[in-house]
C-alpha cells in the first residue's frame, strides 16, 4: 500500500510541479493530495490503488444489492423484470462490447 501524502500540490502548480506529483504516485507509489487556496480538493493515485478502490466499490455495491434484494424476498415482494427484458419491452439492442 502506498504512503500518505508527504506535501500538498496547489492544483494550479506548474506543469513541472505537476509532473513531479505524477511521478511521486507512479514510482515512489506516493498518494499526493492536490490543494485549492490550502484546502485539499483531489489526490493522485498510484494506480494499484485506483484498482484496489474500484475493487472494493464493487464489492460493496454487490454486498448492498445482495442485501436488498433478500429484504425483497424476505417480505414477499416479486423481483419484478430482468434488465434484459427490459430492454425487449422498450426495443433496446445492448450495444456489443
Amino acid at each position: 500500500m502506498s504512503d500518505t501524502v508527504d506535501r500538498p500540490v496547489p492544483a494550479d502548480a506548474a506543469q513541472g510541479e505537476l509532473a513531479e506529483a505524477v511521478a511521486r504516485a507512479e514510482h515512489d507509489k506516493a498518494r499526493v493530495v492536490l490543494t485549492r487556496e490550502g484546502r485539499p480538493v483531489a489526490a493522485l493515485v498510484p494506480i494499484e490503488d485506483m484498482a484496489i478502490l474500484e475493487a472494493w466499490e464493487d464489492e460493496q455495491d454487490e454486498r448492498l444489492a445482495d442485501e436488498a434484494i433478500a429484504q425483497w424476498e424476505a417480505e414477499g415482494r416479486p423481483l419484478g423484470p430482468t434488465h434484459e427484458e427490459l430492454l425487449a419491452r422498450w426495443g433496446i439492442t445492448p450495444e456489443a462490447e
